[in-house]
């Protein structure tokens, strides 16, 4: 799947990790037919969510001030992706 940032940065996110990481993007049976998907959000917030995706080690979010997990928080809450959601909601309180 191809998104973009409001920014213009653009983003190749494999659907498999979507499909099991997050709970608002289509799954496999919506073909989107290679479209590009514009987000409201900047390369910088989008970056960090889709590492949340990726089956890897998940960015560190000490040491980040608080308006960019915050941004970070409200994304994740948008998108569902759960991983980043429980992450931000610790590093918050």
């Amino acid at each position: 799947m191809r998104f973009q940032s409001s920014d213009g940065k653009l983003f190749h996110i494999r659907r498999k990790y979507l499909e099991h990481t997050t709970g608002a993007f289509p799954g496999p049976e919506f073909d989107t037919h290679g479209e590009v998907t514009h987000l409201t959000e900047s390369a910088a917030v989008l970056e960090l969510l889709f590492r949340f995706a990726y089956p890897a080690k998940q960015p560190e979010l000490d040491g980040m001030g608080f308006a960019v997990v915050s941004t970070l928080a409200e994304a994740a809450e948008k998108y569902e992706v759960y991983s980043a959601m429980n992450v931000c909601r610790m590093r918050l309180r």
